[in-house]
């Protein structure tokens, strides 16, 4: 059985979402529980050797309160270390300098690259629908609780707690401090995704977007969804690629942008350095290595900021999590935010437009990372890229 939450009727019958209501949780959507987490993963206490880059270490709710911090810099901790609101430290003397847990939480709810002064100046999705597919949701977060306007789950959530995955992307997307579109209309859908004998089935995703569309164009003009975000990349191998480019072009005829981790790559900050200022996003993916940075060289897709993130975290509706990873799933939903933005400067936006427009307002500049240099061709530039769009919608 599938979970249809608060306001289908309304939609389905009526045809138009009025103003937010209140959706109540239900099973699939409960704040998640990690107790078992630290005793599975730290069964011994404090691990004997020290986590180094790529590896992280992940203390999640976790009372490492007895625990010696003191052989790390702040910046080797900061690299290393994914911890939340419930997470409880030692005292100063046993952190390093400069590794303030609580302000790190607090500062880092930001989307960074200038989107705070954007905000400002009014532009902030306000009224613009953005859908997600993804994992189950914490449904009431203080993120995003108040402009969720539907929610749907696959019924494969129906035996588990809200997902953290869910959370983050959100709240990245649209959450009220950690988003790009803090004002942005929500939509929610928590698929499945199936992998079958190895193979990726993209068919429950392709029926996803298929209600996505049948919904929206229930909807008055200035309330269709205009832009779908799904952390996941899609290629031929996956079963059900012919149909999953069928209704991609569907969407595509009626105005639907949606992105996926094909459309976008990862790019982050040294350390946790400042958040505003761009020429501290020289940090490469972490999984890359040296001898792969030439494909960043190469690199055709926009890269948006990842690792060292604040998100809304499930397991509280006031609760926050700092990941020291990222990765491509953290990127789509920042640049879904980005074109919800976009929209509100030109509402007659077509991903092609907007994709065209990120690479001529793009950054492009030099790194070095662990004595090798590679070039950033296309790091987002969100006040130029909202210029732009400002400009072509006066022509």
């Amino acid at each position: 059985m599938k979970k249809i939450i608060g306001m289908l009727c309304l939609c389905a019958l009526a045809g138009v979402c009025a103003q937010a209501q209140r959706i109540s949780p239900v099973a699939g959507t409960q704040p998640a529980d990690y107790s078992w987490h630290c005793k599975q993963q730290f069964p011994s206490g404090q691990p004997a050797q020290k986590t180094v880059v790529p590896n992280e270490l992940d203390v999640r709710s976790c009372d490492v309160s007895s625990w010696d911090f003191t052989s790390y810099t702040a910046d080797e901790l900061a690299d290393v270390l994914t911890f939340d609101s419930r997470t409880q430290f030692p005292p100063a003397n046993k952190l390093p300098k400069g590794f303030p847990p609580k302000n790190i939480l607090k500062q880092n709810q930001n989307p960074g690259l200038g989107v705070r002064a954007l905000h400002k100046k009014g532009i902030t999705g306000k009224g613009v629908s953005v859908a997600i597919i993804d994992q189950s949701l914490l449904l009431n977060h203080e993120q995003y609780a108040d402009r969720i306007q539907y929610y749907w789950q696959d019924s494969i959530y129906q035996d588990s707690n809200a997902s953290m995955h869910g959370a983050a992307v959100a709240s990245i997307l649209a959450g009220q401090t950690v988003g790009v579109a803090p004002q942005a209309n929500i939509y929610y859908w928590a698929g499945k995704f199936e992998v079958e004998e190895r193979v990726f089935n993209a068919g429950p995703i392709v029926d996803t977007l298929q209600r996505i569309l049948n919904m929206s164009e229930r909807f008055p003009a200035e309330q269709k969804i205009r832009v779908v975000s799904i952390s996941r990349g899609f290629d031929e191998s996956d079963k059900g690629t012919d149909k999953f480019e069928e209704v991609l072009s569907y969407l595509k005829a009626h105005n639907i942008a949606v992105f996926t981790t094909n459309d976008v790559m990862t790019i982050s900050r040294n350390h946790s350095l400042s958040l505003a200022d761009g020429t501290n996003y020289c940090r490469p993916a972490y999984w890359f290595d040296k001898e792969n940075l030439n494909f960043y060289n190469q690199m055709p897709d926009p890269l948006v900021p990842t690792d060292f993130r604040v998100t809304a975290a499930p397991n509280g509706v006031r609760d926050y999590v700092h990941y020291a990873h990222g990765g491509l799933s953290w990127a789509v939903p920042y640049l879904a935010g980005l074109y919800a933005l976009g929209v509100q400067v030109y509402p007659g936006l077509t991903k092609d437009i907007f994709m065209q427009a990120v690479r001529e307002t793009a950054d492009s500049y030099p790194c070095n990372w662990q004595g090798e240099t590679f070039t950033v061709r296309y790091r987002v530039n969100p006040t130029s890229l909202m210029e732009r769009l400002r400009q072509l919608n006066k022509n």
